[in-house]
Order: C-alpha cells, then structure tokens, then sequence
C-alpha cells in the first residue's frame, strides 16, 4: 500500500509569521525592559504570567508546536529567560515563501519563449 505523507502541520502563510514574530518580539523585549521582575525565571510569578500568555497566543496564531515547550522551559531558568528564546523560536517555524527575496515577473515559460530562445526579437546590431 502507498503512504501518503503530509505535514504534521500546515506552513504558515507570511502574515501569520509576520504576527507570531511581532508578539514574541513583544514579550521579549517586555522581559528585557523589565529584567529585575524577570530575573529569577520560573520562580517570578510574573515571568510564568507573560510566558503563558506568549505561548497562548502564539498558539492562537501559529498552532500548538512542540517548540513551544524548549522555549518554555529555557525561560524557566534564571538569567536565560533575559534571551529572546520566543522570537528565536518563531523565526525557526516554516513559513511559506520564506524570508528572501520574492520573485518578480512571470516565469519563463509563461513569457512564451522557448528555453535559452527570446520570446521577442533581439537587435543585435
């Protein structure tokens, strides 16, 4: 019998990453403005309060991952939780089209030109 593969989990569309790494961003950049409420990691009730809600809402935009649980526990432990584990994590998830350049124009058999001919004739004088 033939195996049908497919992901585990769908790629997420560019705007939807785009929201996931802003929110990561957020909760990273809260955690690094306010480090003396953040420093002791899992032990400050208000570090175990911005990570819940960052992985709730990541989970809102990106799906449940099992990424989400590294991330959690690196924030668990004092002074690494001043790293930007959420955004790190976001930048790892597959998104489609990626991040480099998009291409412009259509391809080159949509240009109605043969492979290696030009569709339109070239003045080569």
């Amino acid at each position: 019998m033939g195996r049908r593969t497919r992901p585990i989990l769908p790629i997420l569309s560019r705007r939807r990453k785009l929201l996931a790494l802003f929110l990561a961003g957020l909760a990273d950049l809260v955690e690094i403005a306010l480090f003396p409420l953040f420093l002791e990691g899992a032990a400050s009730p208000f570090d175990l309060v911005l990570d819940l809600l960052t992985a709730g809402a990541l989970w809102a935009v990106a799906g449940l991952r099992w990424r989400y649980l590294l991330a959690f526990a690196a924030e668990a432990i004092p002074l690494v939780s001043l790293f930007p584990t959420w955004t790190a994590l976001v930048l790892t998830l597959p998104s489609e089209g990626g991040w480099g350049p998009r291409k412009v124009g259509p391809e080159p058999e949509e240009r109605g030109g043969e492979e290696g001919k030009p569709s339109l004739p070239v003045d080569r004088a």
